[in-house]
Order: structure tokens, then sequence, then C-alpha cells
């Protein structure tokens, strides 16, 4: 069973039952490699390193390695750029340690979490898979042993309360409530905000209670619900001005907030 789930700042993989692969390595991106059922018979930089229960192993970008597992065995894998966990959160130096451990049954209910996440949500949504993707690489860097210097003084983590005195974040709502049914990205709030994307998030739930696509959200479906009620424009149509990718995305965010479809919606009114 091999389940591989690829954005633009990772991977994820989850392989069970009999697997192995051939030497390889990949540049500039490191990997994690973390056995939560079973044995992992890993090689890497000609070292054989036998993993079990959550002791897990980091490659570096360029080190050649390879695994094999059998029947009743499985692994996760994350595989994330140097970039990556830049635009996450401004460190400048990185390096971990080869040898990481972790709690098999916590990082396994945490990776279905994510994979669940980026399943569900549509492949161009790109700010729901900006939010999942911020939660899996802090996630690494706060757990994986090593060296990470932190060396920005621009960014900083806001204490609660102080959302509503803060011209930065204020301009924030200003901007998603102006361009809500446009395609915004974190980062862009981000940079409003004058924040790392990690920080900005965590500050906004804070002060909010949701994320901000969350939040977002919620204002494409409370528009969505004013249009139903004093329009006759089509389903398909508000959802294309709303800014959702499909129509299927629509109804299904649609439905797990007011617990119908839209064409119920509509003739409960």
């Amino acid at each position: 069973m091999i389940v591989q789930i690829t954005t633009p700042q990772m991977e994820l993989w989850r392989i069970g039952g009999q697997f192995s692969n051939l030497p390889h390595a990949h540049e500039g991106e490191f990997q994690v490699t973390v056995p939560v059922n079973g044995t992992c018979f890993f090689t890497q930089a000609n070292k054989e390193y036998m993993l079990s229960g959550g002791r897990s192993i980091v490659q570096h970008p360029l080190e050649n390695h390879y695994f094999n597992i059998g029947h009743d065995a499985e692994v996760l894998i994350f595989r994330f750029g140097r970039n990556s966990l830049k635009e996450v959160v401004p460190y400048t130096e990185l390096e971990f340690a080869i040898r990481q451990e972790f709690d098999p049954a916590t990082i396994s209910g945490y990776f279905r979490r994510w994979m669940g996440a980026l399943l569900e949500c549509d492949p161009t949504d790109r700010m729901a898979q900006e939010e999942t993707e911020t939660e899996v690489l802090q996630f690494l860097l706060g757990s994986l042993v090593g060296g990470h210097v932190n060396t920005s003084k621009t960014y900083c983590d806001l204490p609660v309360g102080t959302f509503s005195s803060d011209p930065y974040l204020r301009q924030v709502l200003e901007y998603i409530h102006t361009h809500y049914s446009d395609e915004i990205h974190i980062d862009e709030l981000a940079s409003i905000a004058l924040q790392s994307r990690f920080h900005f998030i965590r500050s906004f739930k804070k002060a909010i209670g949701v994320t901000p696509y969350q939040y977002v959200l919620r204002l494409r479906i409370e528009e969505a619900m004013r249009l139903l009620e004093r329009t006759e424009k089509s389903v398909i149509d508000i959802s294309c001005s709303l800014g959702f990718s499909s129509p299927s995305q629509f109804y299904r965010a649609f439905a797990r907030s007011a617990g119908m479809t839209p064409e119920k919606y509509r003739s409960s009114l």
C-alpha cells in the first residue's frame, strides 16, 4: 500500500507492506523516514540501520539511500526543501541530526489528519494547502533534533489581544473582506501582517478563533447564503462568483457549514 501526496512545498508518503527501492538521492531536499510499524532496514551513505518503533532517520540533500520493509511494516516519509522551511519560519541555518525519534501513535495520528486535509481540499485551493503545509513543516521544525538558528529580526509573534490594536493585522482583515471572493494566498496575508507564515496563522487564530482559510470560507458561505436568499442566481454561478475552484468544492463547504445542500437551503426559505 502506497499513498503519496505532493504539494508545492513538500511530499508526504505512507508506505505499508512489502516494499524496497533502489539507491537514490534528492537534490536540495531533506527526507525524514519514520517507521511506525514493524522494522525498516535502511541504508544511507553505506551505513546500515535497523529502524523500528518511531526510531527515525534524516536524509540530507544528495545523501544516497534506500530501504526495504516486510509485509507487516509501515513507514511515513516527509520530503521537503530547505527553502520550504525558510518560507514557513525565517530560519536560515538548518542542520538535523541523522537519528531522530518520534512516538509512533502520535505521529501516525497527525499524519492521518494532514493527509485527510490535503486529500479533501481541491488541488487548486492553494490557501487550504498552505495552512496544512505550514502545520506539517512547523511540526517537523519543532520536533527534529539539530541546530536551527533563527536570524530574522523582522518577524514576531503577537500576544493574545493585540490583533485589534495592530494596524498591520487590521489591514489583513480589510484585505480579506475586500478580496475573499478572489484567490488569496497565506503568504500575501502574512506579508501584510509583517509576520512569517507560521506566526501569522497562529496569531490570527488566537485573535479570531479560526484560521485565515476558515475565516475566508466563512465569508464566502455567508455571501452564498445571502445570494441564495435574495437572488435567482444558479448554484454554479454563485460558486464561480465566490472564488470556489469548482461547484463540488462549493457543495462540500456549504453542506459542512449549513448542514444541507445549497438547493435545500434555498427551498427552505
